[in-house]
């Protein structure tokens, strides 16, 4: 069956099926690294797309229309989203309770594709360029006294831009050769 003809139906399904894979009682991602305290933000996230770019940070936003379910990519049906077009530039955004304690708090992400820039409680933060690889920020600073962190993602890959790597990928609609789109 190809992906665009998918009911509303089996992606809910697909989207339950993930929430069951995110709600599992995982170990930590990396056991040689475990800390006693640590918390994964993998679930739902608010997420929506700005295929103009007009967005330039968060404010500039007028909503976010999509809940996704993070790991996954908007193209898979296990985020709720499965829209395979392109889309240059996209957002995350979520909320979390903030841990309490003495130390310092960083933020991890396994990877965003292919750049992201990102906000904590509307302050800038730091930006990454790597698809592929991971990075960390130090969030200390910029944590208020609310008890909740709200941390907003801005993430662009343009299809277009054949200086990036790109695996199979390709930006050709039609697969052809050992490429697909």
């Amino acid at each position: 069956m190809d992906l665009l003809e998918l009911t509303n139906r089996e992606v809910d399904s697909a989207t339950d099926a993930a929430k069951e894979i995110l709600t599992v009682d995982t170990p930590h991602p990396r056991p040689q690294l475990q800390r006693a305290h640590w918390q994964s933000l993998n679930g739902t996230w608010k997420f929506a797309y700005d295929d103009q770019g007009q967005c330039c940070q968060p404010s500039d936003l007028k909503e976010f229309n999509h809940h996704i379910q993070v790991p996954f990519a908007p193209e898979s049906i296990q985020s709720g989203i499965g829209d395979t077009k392109f889309h240059a530039n996209c957002w995350y955004e979520r909320e979390f309770a903030t841990p309490s304690g003495e130390g310092r708090l960083l933020l991890h992400f396994g990877a965003v594709d292919y750049h992201a820039r990102v906000w904590v409680n509307d302050q800038f933060v730091g930006e990454h360029e790597g698809g592929h690889t991971p990075f960390t920020i130090d969030i200390t600073a910029v944590l208020n006294d609310s008890g909740m962190t709200k941390v907003t993602v801005w993430a662009q890959d343009d299809p277009q831009d054949l200086a990036k790597p790109r695996g199979k990928q390709d930006w050709q609609l039609e697969p052809h050769s050992i490429w697909y789109p």
